[in-house]
């Protein structure tokens, strides 16, 4: 698309921007423009020019231009003429019968009043395409548009120029009938603006041909041709395909009589049907039933598709409802109202559920450009009310939708789990450019939607004066400040030159507004309960976002509203949080530190880390290269070590001396100079420490080393000099000096008898026994294998003093299980353990997975992989989207024999295929192929669940492969079971 402003103009020809917000309610042709601006051509010889840089042939053109409307209203009709390399090629025809109308004399935002004298007017730009005569554009060539003496019009405004280069025409398929062979004849006239009095009306002909195609299982053809359908009644069909010779070629153009007084449905009503590579064109002169005014597509039904579908001039694109519908690649330009209308009421339906919309490209529409629109109810002629089911499951990815001049960019409006990514939206006139919310008192609530990688680009406007935000979350506007808007998540989205503030709320809880980027807003960044915009309640995360370009006066972030909570942290315009004690209370010295609570305050206070890898979320929201780990008392590790890392931790220390610090390591090869403790100042408080090889990364052993430390609250800094090994706890304890503790354990050990696998025995007890001359500290007891402890020792223990520890024994697998109760602490013999064994024994099959950790190769937004075990077929993991192949891995804590895995997604999804394989892994880094590469088809059918069986295989840790999805681009599970038999 080449923009009018951005050519080179010569001639006198000017260009004409919009240099700030509007001041009125009213538009204005630059208000209108894509990029807000157009290039103006006024008088004699003035063009614009650009070169082809596409570095193809340019063979058609579609051109957004804007001509003067007659004295009296209805429009004009002129040439413009087209120039290639200097040299005159051919004369473009374009109209204005379908723009001008005009909202003076109380006529406001009204779009059928074509009488001038009214004043005030708005819809300037319409869209004309051609092929280009003769030879095409070649690459690197020029070419312009020229106001010539033959050019009629007394301006020329050109807004932009789509070029391409289109394929050859289809075929006629196979086992189809063309509506030709019933009697439908083409007129090749062109119609600009208006249709051709002379051509046949082909209704009657296509219809017969639907019905024939219907009976006998065949597909529709419409051969190249402008095909009419005169009057005001449309076509009906009903689980056929109907397909073109594409959509510059092949045309249905409905002709109503002006002014009518009909009531209009729509040009084609279709019920579950296949349509594709065509164009609809009216001759529609307002959005209103006197002006001509019918729908394109009226669309419901199960699994429909619209692929490849040119609309123009008709009051919506697509009103599509019913389950498992797509429009794709089709385009939607200069459209009366709604483009694309996804909704749960088209054709008398009560249900739009896992509907898609993608790819698609929308211009110049008089209401919103893209929207999902749930209803709850409608109110009857007698009063009564019908009921509708609330949208779920809508996905709006990869659009474009430029210049509405009536509505939004996209509009979210009420029902659930919907996915809006991807987008670019710019150049909304009046409107918020994206939107999440409901729509009237009628609408259904909005529970739930994500909002993720949308481009907003130029928008909000000054409709009704309400100064409305480029991005708006809430249940104002056209919720009319009624009704639920909740959990809606918008992450990563860029927001840049709102005509207003740039993300806008109104009453909304649970939002989650994080890691998105405002850039140059013409008032404030991000606004609660801007003007006409309530928000007298509400909640909102708002975490990690920037704010830049900022006017004189104007503020980052602004709360109007007492009664809206909003959660801060982490975003640009904030200071940094200041270091504290993770958990706010230091850790104690004599004890240990974990190594995952580090100080809060973030990077650059409380750490340093080259790249962020792992992040344990659930467990601190600022996690920086955390894992769960499988070393004693679980919780994480530090890992993904490297040179010039650091991680600091606040400690009180009881008294002054000398510490032996034990850390809890692992590498799986020796790491020389590998670390070292400093104190605040920075002085190194232990030397180089190396860190001899464990075997593997969950491999731990300790390594000592000693401080000297003052008594009192300080911060000891752990500095990774080389990388290659992880951290789990750094355990002090005071080294001589002191009366020496020593435990010992009665019984010394504990044998439990058979108990059936996966269940848990009854407690055994071991009491421990300080027999030492001075005080115990307890730094931790922890149980590992089959068996769970819980103990009475707290943090000290006497001399002479004795605690309990209270054991069960739970098998997982068959067979001899053995384990071991650890004391540590500062004890002579710490640590201080107590064997542990027992025998499990086969009952029937069992999910190994069951509560089990995972991992994961990423996830998206709050859908991490811990949803794969947590037993509920409603929660799901879901990968980074556009980055396949992704992986889910469960851990069962040690080795166990597998034949079954049973796979599940959300029972309420739509149906899809994602190609995956198993592999499994006894040691977490050499992995072997469990069951080979497949597609795998969830079906809502059949629970969405996959069962896949291989011989039997003993592993501890088991990973699906995702590596293509036909529902998602990305990985998506909700239960991953691994089943004994």
């Amino acid at each position: 698309m080449y923009e009018g402003e951005a050519g080179t103009t010569g001639g006198g020809a000017t260009v004409s921007s919009l240099t700030s917000p509007p001041a009125t309610q009213y538009s204005s042709a630059a208000l209108e423009a894509s990029g807000h601006a157009y290039a103006h051509l006024g008088g004699g010889g003035s063009s614009v020019q650009w070169t082809n840089t596409t570095g193809a042939p340019i063979s058609f053109l579609n051109v957004r231009a804007s001509i003067p409307d007659s004295s009296s209203g209805g429009g004009t009709t002129a040439t413009l003429d087209l120039y290639v390399d200097g040299v005159f090629r051919q004369a473009l025809n374009l109209n204005s019968r379908q723009t001008w109308v005009y909202e003076g004399n109380n006529n406001y935002n009204t779009s059928d009043n074509q009488n001038p004298a009214d004043g005030n007017p708005r819809v300037f730009w319409d869209e004309s395409h051609t092929f280009v005569t003769g030879a095409p554009i070649p690459a690197g060539a020029t070419f312009s548009l020229r106001k010539d003496a033959a050019n009629s019009a007394s301006f020329y405004d050109v807004d932009s120029v789509d070029v391409e280069n289109p394929p050859a025409p289809l075929a006629q398929p196979a086992n189809s009938i063309s509506i030709t062979s019933c009697g439908a004849v083409a007129d090749n006239n062109p119609t600009n603006g208006a249709a051709d009095s002379q051509a046949v009306d082909s209704r009657a002909a296509i219809q017969n041909c639907i019905s024939q195609a219907q009976s006998q299982g065949k597909i529709l053809w419409i051969p190249q041709g402008t095909f009419y359908v005169k009057g005001t009644t449309g076509l009906t069909a009903q689980g056929i395909t109907i397909a073109g010779a594409g959509m510059w070629y092949s045309t249905i153009y409905r002709d109503v009589p002006v002014p009518n007084s009909t009531p209009l449905a729509a040009l084609f009503d279709v019920t579950s049907c296949t349509v594709e590579n065509f164009h609809i064109d009216a001759n529609a002169v307002s959005r209103s039933t006197i002006g001509g005014d019918g729908g394109a597509m009226d669309t419901t039904g199960t699994d429909w598709v619209a692929d490849g579908i040119w609309t123009q001039h008709t009051m919506s694109g697509f009103w599509a409802s019913g389950t498992g519908g797509t429009v794709r690649n089709s385009r939607l330009t200069a459209i009366w109202a709604d483009g694309i209308n996804v909704n749960n009421v088209s054709l008398g339906a009560d249900t739009g559920n896992n509907l898609t919309v993608t790819n698609n490209f929308v211009r110049g529409t008089g209401d919103d450009a893209i929207a999902i629109n749930s209803v709850h109810y409608n109110t009857n002629g007698d009063g009564s009310q019908t009921l509708y089911n609330p949208m779920t499951n809508i996905t709006v990815s990869n659009n474009t939708s430029i210049a509405p001049w009536g509505g939004k960019g996209i509009g979210i409006y009420g029902g659930s789990g919907h996915h809006v990514t991807g987008n670019y939206i710019s150049d909304t006139a009046r409107y918020i450019g994206l939107g999440a919310g409901r729509f009237g008192v009628n609408g259904s609530d909005l529970l739930s939607a994500t909002v993720s990688g949308n481009t907003v680009v130029r928008s909000g406007g000054n409709a009704y004066s309400q100064g409305q935000p480029a991005l708006h979350i809430g249940n104002g506007g056209d919720g009319q400040n009624s009704g639920i808007v909740d959990h809606v998540t918008a992450t990563g989205n860029t927001v840049v030159d709102s005509l207003y503030d740039g993300i806008g709320f109104s009453t909304s809880t649970n939002t989650t507004l994080q890691d998105n980027t405002v850039t140059d807003p013409g008032r404030n960044g991000i606004a609660i309960a801007p003007p006409f915009y309530p928000a007298p309640t509400g909640s909102a995360a708002i975490t990690g976002n920037t704010v830049t370009g900022l006017h004189p006066g104007a503020t980052a972030f602004v709360n109007n509203s007492s009664g809206f909570t909003a959660t801060l942290s982490g975003n640009g315009w904030e200071s940094p949080a200041p270091e504290g004690p993770y958990g706010g209370t230091a850790a104690a010295v004599p004890g240990t530190v974990q190594a995952e609570n580090y100080d809060t305050g973030g990077q650059g206070v409380a750490y340093n880390v080259t790249s962020v890898n792992g992040n344990a979320n659930g467990y601190r929201a600022d996690g920086v290269d955390l894992e769960t780990t499988s070393d004693t008392g679980g919780g994480y590790d530090l890992g993904w070590t490297g040179s010039g890392q650091w991680f600091r931790y606040t400690v009180d220390v009881a008294t002054a001396g000398t510490y032996t610090v034990g850390l809890r390591l692992a590498a799986p090869s020796a790491v020389a100079d590998a670390l070292h403790l400093s104190n605040a100042a920075g002085t190194n408080l232990t030397g180089a420490v190396d860190v001899p090889a464990s075997g593997g990364w969950q491999n731990w052993a300790t390594v000592t080393t000693q401080v000297a430390l003052p008594a009192g609250r300080q911060v000891l800094t752990l500095n990774q000099d080389n990388g290659g090994w992880n951290a789990n706890s750094l355990t002090f304890a005071a080294a001589g000096g002191s009366q020496p503790a020593s435990l010992s354990a009665a019984p010394a050990s504990l044998t439990f008898g058979s108990q059936t696998l996966n269940t848990t025995s009854a407690a055994q007890s071991v009491t421990v026994t300080n027999s030492g001359a001075g005080a115990a500290s307890i730094a931790s007891v922890t149980a590992t294998g089959d068996f769970a402890q819980t103990n009475t020792c707290g943090s000290s223990l006497a001399a002479g003093a004795s605690c309990t520890i209270s054991v069960t024994f739970s098998p997982t697998a068959a067979g001899t299980r053995t384990g071991a109760v650890t004391v540590t602490g500062n004890a002579a013999n710490s640590p201080t353990a107590i064997p542990l064994s027992g025998t499990g024994t086969a009952g029937s099959s069992v999910n190994l997975a069951a509560g089990r950790p995972t991992s994961e190769s990423s996830h998206t937004d709050v859908y991490p992989s811990s949803n794969t075990t947590d037993g509920s077929q409603s929660t799901y993991w879901e990968s980074a989207n556009n980055a396949l192949p992704q992986w889910v891995q469960v851990d069962l804590g040690t080795a166990r024999s597998a034949s079954r895995i049973v796979l599940q997604l959300p029972a309420g999804w739509g149906a899809r295929t994602q190609t995956l394989s198993v592999l499994g892994s006894t040691d977490g880094a050499t992995f072997t192929t469990v069951k080979s590469s497949a597609a795998c088809t969830f079906d809502p059918a059949a629970n969405n669940t996959v069962t896949l069986t291989f011989p039997a295989t003993t592993q501890r840790y088991f990973r699906v492969i995702i590596t293509a999805n036909t529902g998602w681009p990305a990985g998506q599970l909700s239960e991953f079971q691994i089943w004994t038999t």
